[in-house]
């Protein structure tokens, strides 16, 4: 229970900067989303259970306090968290690119599926070629920062782990 209240609080001090400080400060147009960088980390160290429904919780906030139709957050951040859950307990997370790669490669699938379901939808019309531009340098983005997060966020768990497993 600690370890959801703790996750809840760091996804809304990370939605609330991401839609405050980073909506205006976009390098080059992209988008820095410490949000998706969250759930990647609990998919990772967690699992694909947890890290879909990390996933779905913050696309859901994020869905409400932007405007989006309900649901393409959602959809998106829920099928990044449950890829990086794929890899919990099959590759070794010691290795300090891993958050980094997982970060840019779940960044990649998390704009293709959110783009994919809006122009479903009739909400996205980019033009493909800007499309991907600003879903790479995302993807750069949120991969440099994953890799000092994750680190941060892997002890945070570690001591929260502790803190539940102490006899009351």
């Amino acid at each position: 229970m600690t370890r959801v209240v703790a996750y809840g609080v760091l996804a809304a001090a990370s939605l609330a900067l991401e839609v405050t400080w980073l909506a205006v400060f976009r390098p080059w147009g992209a988008v820095i989303d410490p949000l998706l960088v969250l759930v990647v980390s609990a998919g990772l160290l967690r699992g694909p259970e947890v890290g879909a429904v990390a996933g779905a919780a913050a696309g859901w906030m994020q869905d409400v306090i932007t405007g989006v139709p309900l649901g393409l957050g959602m959809l998106g951040n829920l099928c990044a968290g449950f890829g990086a859950g794929l890899g919990e307990g099959r590759i070794y997370l010691e290795d300090a690119w891993l958050p980094g790669i997982a970060a840019f490669a779940l960044t990649v699938v998390r704009n293709v599926v959110w783009i994919g379901a809006g122009h479903l939808v009739g909400l996205v019309d980019a033009h493909p070629a800007q499309a991907l531009r600003l879903t790479l340098l995302s993807a750069c983005y949120n991969g440099c920062i994953a890799i000092p997060m994750f680190q941060w966020l892997r002890r945070l768990d570690g001591r929260l782990e502790r803190l539940s497993e102490r006899p009351r």
